[in-house]
């Protein structure tokens, strides 16, 4: 789990700690990391570690001091993430705080990836959460950087779906929705949101958990809110492979566009 110090990340290690599951837990504050391993109270099997996302070398450390002492990973959360500081219009923005936003919400979830999934492929098993946005999905005027690095998102969970395709490895985009953290604060109010927009902690954990558990595997590779009714969405996976539901692509202009048909 990564982003866990604080938010979703850390409410999500906790439910799945509560769900009898091993955690390896990483961010850069050591102390919150401590702190939430305390809270846990695991015997042996809840693991602190920090870490930045985006420096290679630490996550190589982090993957393999967490299969070293709590075995092979067969979840993967990709939840760290970052939004810019201040909200600008892309020629107004600062540039190193902008493509810092893209490289924590894009490189970070590639380097686990990168480091986790050789492993996987070699059990022939195991599931992959990218934690991505609705932002990814919507153009928004002054949050372009969370907004690109969220759409980057998507297009990397759906070429991970597709090279995995058969191994019995599974990659799933995951949107907790608006949940009241210090990144929403960060983000700020999204135009025409409405009090009812919000997503509990609760709700936006259970989605996860439920991906764990291997109950919307037939969803892998597509686009799923944590408001969605997931049961459904279930039942018509098929229908939503079909029609190529739930994934970032160009849209039609009109009937028998050629550039859709190519």
């Amino acid at each position: 789990m990564t982003g866990a110090s604080r938010g979703i990340g850390r409410a999500l290690a906790v439910r799945l700690h509560q769900a009898g599951m091993r955690v390896a837990v990483t961010a850069r504050s050591a102390e919150a990391l401590d702190a939430l391993a305390a809270e846990l109270g695991g015997e042996g099997d809840v693991l602190a570690l920090p870490g930045d996302v985006t420096d290679p070398r630490a996550v190589t450390a982090v993957v393999e001091t967490a299969e070293r002492v709590l075995g092979p990973i067969d979840l993967l959360v990709n939840n760290a993430g970052a939004a810019e500081p201040h909200e600008a219009p892309v020629w107004e923005s600062d540039p190193e705080e902008w493509w810092g936003t893209v490289t924590t919400n894009v490189l970070g979830p590639m380097l686990y990836v990168h480091a986790v999934v050789p492993g996987m492929l070699a059990r022939g098993s195991g599931r992959i959460v990218n934690v991505n946005s609705l932002l990814g999905v919507w153009t928004l005027p002054t949050q372009t950087a969370y907004s690109v690095s969220k759409a980057a998102l998507a297009k990397l969970t759906a070429a991970l779906s597709a090279g995995l395709a058969g191994t019995g490895v599974l990659a799933f985009d995951y949107s907790p929705g608006r949940v009241r953290t210090d990144l929403t604060s960060d983000l700020g109010d999204l135009p025409g949101a409405r009090d009812d927009s919000w997503t509990s902690m609760e709700q936006a954990v259970d989605g996860v958990l439920a991906i764990a558990r291997g109950r919307l595997d037939a969803l892998a590779g597509r686009f799923i809110h944590a408001r969605d009714d997931l049961e459904i969405l279930v039942l018509r996976a098929a229908e939503i492979a079909e029609r190529g539901g739930r994934v970032i692509t160009l849209a039609e202009a009109f009937d028998g566009d050629p550039l859709s048909q190519r």
